[in-house]
C-alpha cells in the first residue's frame, strides 16, 4: 500500500500542477491587450494511480491516487467563429474601400454646390441669354466667354481628379500586393515553426495566436480558403483562386505563390494606329519597387483580345506568379516553367494567362473555362473594392465625356452654322470651344474628338469678343441675338445620350458623329436663313437633366455602399463580441481563478508540512 512517501508526492504534484495554474492565469494576464492574444488553460489529469493491477493484488481495495499533472496547456479558441469572422471580414473590407473611395468621387463633384458644373452650366446659359439681349455690347459677351471658359475649367478639372482617382486605387492594389506578401511570408515562417514544436509534443500557442491574427488580417484583403493540416500547420489560398497555394504546410517550403505588381499594360499598334494584338506587361516582382521590373509580351492574336486583355490587365494590376514573384506557364509537358524577362506568351497560352490575374471583382469564363471562383454575391476584400471600383470610376469618367462632347459640338455647331468638323458656314465666327493637344501643351482651332479632358475654351474668342457670333447672318457678330439666344436655348434640347455606347472613345469621332448619333441634326446647309435650326428628338434629356441624374447615380452608390459598410460593420462586430466571450481574457475570472489555485497550493504546502510531522513522528518518536 501507498506510504508516507507517496503521499508527499501526492502533494509535490499537486504543487507543481497549481503552479502551473498560476502561470498560465499570469500569462493570460500579461496578454489581456495583446492584439489577437486567445487565453489559456492548464488541462491536467490524474497520475497512474498505485496498485489494483491484478486480482492478487496486496494493496487493498481499489487504486490509491498518485496525483495529478498538467498534460497540456490549451488554446481557448472556436475555429467556426475565425471562419465566420473572416467571412465577414473580407465582406466589410470590400464595403468600407468601397465607400471610402465614392465617398471620394462624390467629394470631386461636389454637388450641389456654387462653383459645380451643374450652377456654372446654368450660368453659362444665362450668360448667352443676357448676350442675345444685347448682342452689341462686347462686356457681356466676355462675361459668357468666361463663363464658358470656367465651365470647360471645371468638367476638364473633374475628369482630372476622377482619373487620379482612378490611380490612386491602382496604386492602393500595389500596396495591397506588398501587404499581403509580407503577411503569407510571416504566416509560412509561423506554420514552420509551428511544425517544428508540434513535432517534440509540444502546443506552440502564441505561436498560432500570431498567425492566426495575421491570417485575420489578411481577410480584409480577399477571401480566405484555409485547411487545417497535421502538426497544427496549415494550408492557406484564396476563395477566389482555390488552386493558386500561398501557404502550404510542407515543410520543403516549395510550390507556393505570391502576388506581383503590374506597372504598366500597352498594346501594339500599327502605323494606322490600329491594335496588332500584342500587349506587353511591365510588372514589379512581388510588388517591389526596388526590383527590376519584368517584362513579358502577350500574343493575342486579334486587336479585340488585345483591347480586352489590355482593359482587364490595367484594371486588376495583379500577377499571381511564383514565390520568387517570376510569372511561369506550363510548356509542352504540362510543366511549369518560368516566362523570363522579355519572355513570350503565346495566343496558346491565353486561357492560361487568364487563371494568372488575380482579379477578385467579378467571376470570370475564358472560352468556357471557370477562371476564378468569385461568388459575385459576396465579393470579398480591399483589393477586389480598389479593382472594382476603377469601373465605376470609368463610367462616370464616360459621363463626363459624353456632357462635354454634347455641349461643345451643339455650341459650335450653332455657332458656325455646321454639323461638320471640317466646314464653317460661317467665315466671320470661331469655334467656343476647342482641344487641347497634350503632346504640344497647346489648344488646337479644331473640336474633332472633343472630351472632359481636352476640352478648352477658344482663346481667340477672349482676345477679340466680336469673333462670338450671336447674329442670324454671317455678316457681323452683332445684331438680333438670335444665334446667342438659339444656344441658351439648348438647355432645353433633349439628346439620346444612352446611343454613345458604354467605353466608346470619343476621342476618335468627330462633330456630325456625336450629335447623329444622340439624335441632334440640322437642315440642309446650315445656311443663314436656317442656321439656329440645330434640331433634335422628343426622347432623351437634357444637358442638364443628364449631369443630375449622375450627381443622383453618385449619391445613390455612395449611400449605399455606406449602408452596406454599417451593415457589415455590425456583423463583424457582433463576431469579434463572440470570439471574445471565448477567447478574451476576463480579469475577473482570472482574478476569481487566481484565488481558487492560491487555496490549492496552501492545501498542498500544508499537506507536505503535514507529511513532515508525520515523518517526524515516525523516525524520531519511536526512538523514544
Amino acid at each position: 500500500m501507498a506510504g508516507l512517501f507517496d503521499t508527499f508526492t501526492i502533494a509535490r504534484r499537486g504543487l507543481t500542477v497549481q503552479q502551473g495554474n498560476i502561470n498560465t492565469s499570469s500569462h493570460n494576464i500579461s496578454n489581456i491587450d495583446t492584439e489577437g492574444y486567445s487565453r489559456q488553460r492548464a488541462v491536467s489529469q490524474t497520475t497512474r494511480p498505485f496498485g489494483g493491477m491484478s486480482r492478487f493484488d496486496t494493496t487493498g481495495a481499489g487504486q490509491v491516487g498518485t496525483g495529478a499533472e498538467i498534460t497540456s496547456i490549451q488554446r481557448i479558441r472556436d475555429y467556426f467563429i475565425d471562419y465566420q469572422y473572416r467571412s465577414a471580414s473580407g465582406d466589410s473590407g470590400f464595403y468600407t474601400q468601397q465607400n471610402q473611395t465614392l465617398s471620394k468621387v462624390e467629394d470631386i463633384f461636389g454637388e450641389p454646390s456654387d462653383t459645380g458644373i451643374q450652377e456654372l452650366t446654368s450660368q453659362f446659359f444665362s450668360a448667352f441669354q443676357e448676350v442675345s439681349k444685347t448682342p452689341d455690347k462686347s462686356d457681356v459677351k466676355t462675361v459668357a466667354i468666361k463663363k464658358a471658359q470656367a465651365l470647360a475649367d471645371a468638367i476638364n478639372y473633374t475628369y482630372n481628379q476622377l482619373e487620379k482617382a482612378n490611380q490612386d486605387s491602382q496604386k492602393l492594389l500595389e500596396s495591397d500586393v506588398t501587404d499581403v506578401n509580407s503577411y503569407l511570408n510571416q504566416i509560412n515562417e509561423l506554420n514552420k515553426e509551428i511544425r517544428s514544436v508540434s513535432a517534440v509534443g509540444q502546443t506552440p500557442n502564441d505561436l498560432m495566436d500570431k498567425r492566426d491574427n495575421l491570417v485575420d488580417k489578411l481577410s480584409n484583403k480577399f477571401g480566405i480558403n484555409l485547411e487545417r493540416k497535421n502538426l497544427d500547420t496549415i494550408n492557406l489560398s484564396s476563395t477566389e483562386y482555390p488552386n493558386s497555394a500561398f501557404v502550404k504546410s510542407d515543410p520543403n517550403d516549395l510550390g507556393y505563390s505570391r502576388l506581383s505588381y503590374i506597372d504598366t499594360v500597352t498594346a501594339a499598334t500599327d502605323s494606322s494606329g490600329n491594335l496588332t494584338g500584342d500587349v506587353t506587361v511591365k510588372y514589379y516582382p512581388l510588388g517591389n519597387e526596388n526590383s527590376t521590373l519584368q517584362t513579358v509580351t502577350i500574343k493575342t492574336g486579334s486587336a479585340a483580345d488585345a483591347k480586352s486583355l489590355k482593359d482587364e490587365l490595367t484594371q486588376c494590376r495583379i500577377l499571381i506568379t511564383d514565390k520568387d514573384g517570376k510569372l511561369t506557364m506550363k510548356d509542352s509537358s504540362n510543366k511549369e516553367v518560368e516566362v523570363g524577362d522579355g519572355g513570350t506568351v503565346s495566343a496558346s497560352q491565353l486561357t492560361e494567362l487568364k487563371t494568372k490575374i488575380f482579379q477578385t471583382y467579378k467571376y470570370d469564363t475564358s472560352s468556357g473555362t471557370a477562371v476564378n471562383n468569385v461568388d459575385n454575391n459576396h465579393v470579398k476584400g480591399y483589393i477586389a473594392a480598389n479593382q472594382s471600383v476603377q469601373a465605376t470610376i470609368q463610367g462616370y469618367m464616360d459621363n463626363l465625356d459624353r456632357l462635354a462632347a454634347a455641349l461643345g459640338y451643339s455650341v459650335n455647331a450653332l455657332q458656325v452654322g455646321s454639323l461638320d468638323t471640317a466646314n464653317t458656314n460661317l467665315s466671320s465666327s470661331e469655334l467656343v470651344f476647342v482641344t487641347y493637344d497634350e503632346t504640344n501643351k497647346t489648344t488646337t482651332s479644331t473640336d474633332k474628338g472633343l472630351t472632359a479632358k481636352n476640352i478648352r475654351i477658344n482663346e481667340d474668342l477672349l482676345t477679340d469678343t466680336s469673333k462670338l457670333n450671336c447674329n442670324t447672318s454671317s455678316a457681323s457678330g452683332e445684331g438680333d441675338g438670335k444665334r446667342a439666344n438659339a444656344i441658351a436655348n439648348l438647355n432645353t434640347i433633349k439628346m439620346n445620350f444612352s446611343n454613345i455606347a458604354a467605353g466608346t472613345d470619343l476621342s476618335k469621332i468627330d462633330r456630325k458623329t456625336f450629335l447623329t448619333s444622340v439624335g441632334m441634326s440640322g437642315t440642309t446647309g446650315f445656311s443663314d436663313s436656317d442656321c439656329l435650326k440645330l434640331n433634335a428628338g422628343t426622347t432623351g434629356s437634357t444637358v442638364d437633366s443628364y449631369y443630375k441624374s449622375v450627381i443622383n447615380n453618385i449619391a445613390v452608390a455612395t449611400q449605399e455602399a455606406g449602408r452596406q459598410q454599417d451593415t457589415q460593420e455590425g456583423i463583424l462586430s457582433d463576431l469579434q463580441d463572440q470570439r471574445s466571450q471565448v477567447s478574451g481574457v476576463s480579469l475577473d475570472e482570472e482574478t476569481t481563478n487566481l484565488i481558487q489555485y492560491q487555496h490549492a497550493y496552501q492545501a498542498n504546502a500544508k499537506v507536505i508540512s503535514t507529511i513532515d510531522e508525520l515523518l517526524d513522528v515516525v523516525i524520531n518518536g519511536l526512538k523514544k
